[in-house]
């Protein structure tokens, strides 16, 4: 009982001397300055908050840790406390500088409005009547410059169909498709009738007027043009109809020499009244000579000529029949017609052009341009052909012979064609 009794004087006493203790220490933070008044009193608040919040995220991670390890729930990170975030960039943002009076008064404002399509205008009453315009009569231009161009010719503006009959497909030109028909009216002539079909493009209308214009010549050796229809879009040329092309003789046999002679000096015929005329072809070669029934020999498909009064350097024609100049886009005349006719000269000889197993482009011009200019290889002309050849290839467009000039210096002799020759 002492014991007990002595336990509890002792703990009065220390809980006693506690409550003094903490008076005298009451006393001497009341006598001595403190920190905290030194601050500002936004520094003050400022932090107060940062130490509460810091004990009260303390006190949270003491909570999550102290539950169950199977369920922890791990809070969002937030900002610590209801702390204030200094003006770290001060006045760094500047106001925007104000437009001037003049200039402001010189601008016109945007207005959306006016992008916004307005509704068709009414009448004001039931009684008004919208005034109606006159219909627009468009003129057929092109038909105009055709019947323009061919002032012998009768432009016929009605349906194709009516005047021919037995369409049958005969092959391809540059502007177009060829097919076999027969006139209605003419005792069954039979004609070949080019189809080409209107482009908006002003270059190809003005290739088809020039074709136009070559076939109405009526040269002998030039195939020859019969009638013109033009309907919707499309205009039909009626044409000679000839009996093969020298291609598809050489896909059946060769060619003898004197033939081949005759075949040349028929082409510098059509070549010299071409070129009198101003024009030049651009892509002679077997497919574009033809054969009649009596042994004739026409130059035909001009979808490539062109004017000579005019500068070209266009890469167009036939890859394996192209001159140098051509391949290398530069500045050409009617002499690309005639390396071209060397290259064909050699194609009737061998019954394949220089070069045929070439297939790549590229390859094929290097070769052209890189080696010196190609001559016979599966046949044996005499040397007269070799000359000749040879003269027509001339790399230098200024040493290359003209087509008067090969006829004036030609020494051949007119080989005449019998209708069964190229059966």
């Amino acid at each position: 009982m002492l014991s007990g009794t002595n336990l509890r004087k002792q703990s009065s006493l220390g809980n006693i001397q506690s409550s003094q203790h903490g008076r005298q220490s009451m006393r001497q933070s009341k006598s001595e300055p403190s920190t905290t008044s030194q601050l500002s009193g936004v520094d003050a608040k400022a932090q107060r908050r940062c130490t509460t919040g810091s004990l009260k995220h303390t006190a949270s991670l003491s909570r999550s840790t102290n539950s169950s390890g199977s369920h922890l729930k791990q809070e969002i990170w937030r900002p610590p406390g209801n702390c204030e975030i200094p003006d770290i960039l001060g006045k760094a943002f500047l106001k925007p500088a104000l437009m001037p009076s003049e200039l402001a008064t010189t601008l016109r404002a945007y207005n959306p409005s006016k992008n916004v399509s307005k509704r068709p205008w009414y009448p004001p009453s039931a009684h008004a009547t919208i005034p109606t315009l006159e219909p627009v009569v468009r003129k057929n231009d092109f038909e105009a410059r055709i019947r323009k161009a061919l002032p012998k010719f009768a432009v016929a503006s009605t349906d194709p169909r009516s005047l021919y009959q037995g369409f049958s497909e005969i092959g391809t030109g540059v502007n177009g498709s060829v097919v076999r028909a027969t006139h209605r009216k003419r005792n069954n002539l039979q004609l070949a009738i080019k189809r080409c079909r209107l482009d908006p493009d002003r270059e190809y209308r003005a290739a088809i007027l020039r074709e136009l214009r070559i076939m109405a010549t009526g040269h002998q050796n030039l195939i020859r043009l019969r009638e013109v229809s033009v309907w919707k879009n499309d205009v039909w040329m009626a044409m000679d109809l000839m009996r093969c092309s020298v291609f598809s003789v050489l896909c059946q046999r060769g060619i003898p020499e004197a033939y081949v002679v005759y075949i040349t000096t028929e082409t510098l015929k059509a070549l010299a009244f071409l070129h009198d005329k101003g024009f030049l072809h651009r892509d002679v070669k077997c497919e574009n000579l033809l054969l009649g029934w009596n042994g004739e020999v026409k130059l035909a498909d001009f979808g490539l000529s062109a004017r000579t009064n005019k500068r070209h350097r266009d890469r167009l024609g036939t890859s394996k029949w192209m001159a140098p100049e051509v391949i290398r886009e530069q500045y050409y005349n009617e002499r690309i017609d005639m390396w071209s006719l060397g290259i064909t000269i050699i194609e009737m000889m061998d019954r394949v052009p220089p070069h045929y197993l070439i297939k790549d482009e590229e390859e094929l011009f290097d070769v052209v341009l890189s080696e010196p200019s190609p001559t016979f290889t599966y046949s044996y002309p005499t040397m007269y052909m070799r000359g000749l050849v040879a003269w027509l290839l001339e790399e230098d467009p200024r040493t290359r012979p003209s087509a008067r000039d090969v006829l004036y210096v030609s020494c051949s002799q007119q080989v005449s064609l019998p209708p069964h020759s190229f059966s």
